[in-house]
């Protein structure tokens, strides 16, 4: 089967988005299926193109047995939203384009997100009369309601929810990150049977507990701290000084270091509360190789998040979710909904609600003062990463539905 993959982020960039979708691609290409990405010049998360990708409109290269075609893109380190959905229109021109001049496959995979990724692919689709799988790992342009920039009666996100509906009713099938997203687009497209939640997951092997993690404290001079960490993009959903309050109340515990890996929209809000310095048992870490990453979570005894109040993040699941689970790590989040409920669930740990400092304070208290719970929620985050977040049989499942959406596929 010939699969053409559309999307913003891939490997060499280290983001979550990336690792995901070029850990699919692999698992195709190795399954025997002749696999090409279209996606944008490496340029996460510094917003500068890579060396070797610089100036050019495109580069076709291949590795583990996927073609990989990169095309430019306007790059920017802005946060502003402005700046950033200029670069992604230009990636939306330029990918379409170049995906013009490419051989008719028999079946796409389009990231949904972002929006102006999700429309290159559907232009596409069209142009080459070949059906898609739309992969839906956040909504848009419900993200847009999300961080205040528009409210539902703004016209250009009018416009925005006409044509991704449109992508939604055209798709052959849709794969949505989680239970929450699936409700979601069945809402919008009543009557749908073709959308199914696939958990993106995590590589058991490379992510489990028991790892050497001496290297990673000495190149970071964490010593032998207990480490309770947050490791992701500090994105527009994360609540960075509800995450911070929480550290200045365990200050008295001296044993204990709150460490910051990651950077994003957030990270003025990180830099600012750190600026005043009364939080000497906080460590900032602004970018971990995606290599050293397994060892991060090997370092860390406890990961803690917070998210806003919002009813898209009461449907989300990190990637960060899966990693900590997968190495054992029990986990504190400040949040409702899809996260909340898989704790319960599994006994890996604890959830609060919204933006409760004293109960996320509370709740990292008793992880590292109860020897025997927290012995218990590490053995069961393991037992449920194995069950339920397997990325190869995600994988499996992704490649029964592109099977689907091509039944005449050679």
């Amino acid at each position: 089967m010939r699969i053409l993959i559309v999307t913003n982020y891939y490997e060499p960039e280290q983001g979550a988005a990336a690792v995901i979708i070029t850990r699919l691609a692999r698992y195709l290409a190795r399954q025997g299926h002749e696999v090409t990405v279209l996606t944008s010049a490496p340029n996460y998360p510094h917003g500068h193109i890579h060396d070797r990708y610089r100036g050019r409109f495109s580069v076709s290269e291949t590795r583990d047995g996927v073609r990989i075609i990169s095309t430019w893109l306007w790059a920017t380190p802005s946060p502003r939203i402005s700046h950033k959905f200029l670069s992604q229109i230009t990636f939306m021109l330029t990918a379409a384009l170049r995906g013009l001049t490419l051989p008719r496959p028999d079946v796409m995979l389009v990231e949904a997100a972002p929006i102006f990724t999700n429309l290159a692919g559907v232009f596409l689709s069209l142009v080459k009369r070949v059906p898609y799988v739309l992969d839906v790992h956040d909504l848009w342009p419900d993200h847009m309601l999300s961080v205040g920039t528009m409210t539902e009666r703004h016209p250009a996100y009018r416009v925005a929810r006409w044509l991704v509906d449109h992508t939604y009713r055209r798709a052959a099938q849709i794969i949505a990150l989680t239970p929450y997203l699936e409700q979601v687009i069945r809402g919008y497209i009543p009557g749908m049977d073709k959308v199914r939640t696939v958990y993106s997951g995590v590589d058991l092997e490379r992510f489990r507990p028991g790892l050497d993690d001496a290297a990673f404290r000495a190149k970071h001079a964490l010593g032998d701290a207990r480490i309770v960490a947050y490791i992701g993009t500090l994105g527009t959903a994360y609540d960075c000084l509800t995450m911070l309050e929480t550290a200045a109340r365990l200050q008295d515990r001296h044993d204990v270091l709150f460490v910051i890996m990651g950077t994003g929209t957030q990270q003025q809000v990180v830099r600012d509360r750190l600026a005043q310095g009364d939080l000497p048992n906080v460590r900032w870490i602004e970018w971990v190789e995606y290599a050293e990453i397994p060892q991060a979570w090997a370092a860390t005894s406890i990961a803690f998040w917070g998210l806003f109040n919002h009813p898209l993040h009461r449907g989300a699941v990190g990637t960060k979710m899966y990693e900590a689970l997968a190495s054992g790590v029990p986990i504190a989040v400040a949040l409702e909904g899809v996260v909340a409920d898989i704790l319960r669930k599994s006994g890996a740990g604890l959830s609060i609600p919204f933006g409760d400092v004293d109960a996320l304070s509370a709740a990292i208290r008793r992880l590292l003062d109860d020897p025997a719970y927290y012995a218990r929620c590490s053995q069961n985050a393991r037992a449920y990463a194995e069950q339920h977040f397997d990325a190869e049989k995600a994988a499996q499942t992704y490649e029964a539905a592109l099977l689907k959406a091509a039944p005449h596929a050679r």
